[in-house]
């Protein structure tokens, strides 16, 4: 195991017994955590600092560079929190544009942070009118990739935004058995929880999207600026699906595999009902254990 604190290799200076990174599909920032041996109180004297930089790795597997969010220090432990955004990332704003494209949004928020943009499948949609009321700039951006059907995360300095449903149709890059997990793993499928049509509206545009189940219809009028009929179609489609997404899935613990991110796509078998493919909407690494658990959710079709 490597820990960077700051940029120096501080690895043989402490005594680190519990480690966990959370790696997150979008929608939330990765997350490290951190507890240490310090009945000596060695990092009282180093004084360290929200935003300072921290970085863990083992196994060529490595959080990415991370910014301190929180400290304790709990008998005779010393704990560091940290998360993939810096600090001045959690600062609200309200503010409107006109005529812009998705792409320049992106790039906006990125170079306000520093971070260098990855794209994988989206489109850059041209919007008339955008707002963001009392966000941050990682809440309000995301929620706008959500209405297109995308996803955002930050992580490693990098602000990525892909497209879910292209992501859903990629290859498994593993296939589990149920001999491979731990006992604690449990499946579902939340049919009752699921949305059956989002309807959206905004003055004389209105346009929905169906689902072919039985449930509750999302309504939303006059809540979200809309500028045509396909813009609003988008919108429908895209607020459905954040709605319906995890109506099915598992959660499972497997020995430590860093070669699964999230966001890929997982096979399961030999557990009846619940074999087939899954996406990979959070991973959580636990180094010291040296043991992954994955959350999982069944891939959405049609929208």
């Amino acid at each position: 195991m490597r820990l960077l604190y700051e940029g120096t290799d501080i690895t043989k200076d402490v005594e680190i017994n519990k480690a966990i990174i959370v790696d997150a599909a979008g929608g939330r920032a990765d997350s490290l955590f951190i507890r240490f041996n310090d009945t000596q109180g060695l990092w009282s004297k180093w004084k360290p600092e929200k935003n300072q930089r921290i970085e863990l790795s083992k196994m060529g597997f490595s959080s990415g560079e991370m910014y301190i969010d929180s400290w304790e220090i709990i008998s005779g432990y010393f704990i560091l929190q940290a998360l993939s955004v810096p600090q001045q990332a959690k600062t609200t704003y309200s503010r409107s544009w006109e005529g812009i494209c998705l792409m320049e949004l992106i790039q906006e928020v990125a170079g306000r942070y520093g971070l260098t943009i990855k794209t994988y499948g989206i489109e850059n949609h041209l919007y008339r009118r955008v707002e963001q009321i009392n966000q941050t700039d990682i809440e309000f951006l995301s929620e706008r990739c959500r209405l297109e059907g995308y996803s955002l995360k930050v992580t490693n300095k990098s602000l990525v935004v892909f497209d879910e449903r292209a992501m859903e149709k990629e290859a498994p890059v593993k296939t589990l058995y149920r001999s491979d997990f731990d006992d604690d793993y449990c499946f579902w499928n939340h049919s009752t929880r699921v949305f059956s049509a989002c309807q959206i509206s905004y003055g004389t545009i209105k346009a929905d999207t169906q689902d072919p189940v039985f449930g509750p219809v999302k309504k939303i009028n006059g809540e979200l600026y809309i500028d045509s009929i396909g813009e609003a179609k988008r919108f429908s489609a895209g607020i459905l699906r954040n709605l319906n997404k995890s109506y099915a899935g598992g959660r499972c613990r497997i020995k430590f595999e860093p070669g699964i991110a999230a966001g890929n796509m997982v096979e399961i078998k030999d557990m009846g009902m619940a074999d087939g493919k899954y996406f990979c909407e959070e991973i959580l690494h636990d180094l010291m254990a040296e043991k992954t658990t994955l959350k999982l959710r069944r891939p959405l079709e049609g929208y």
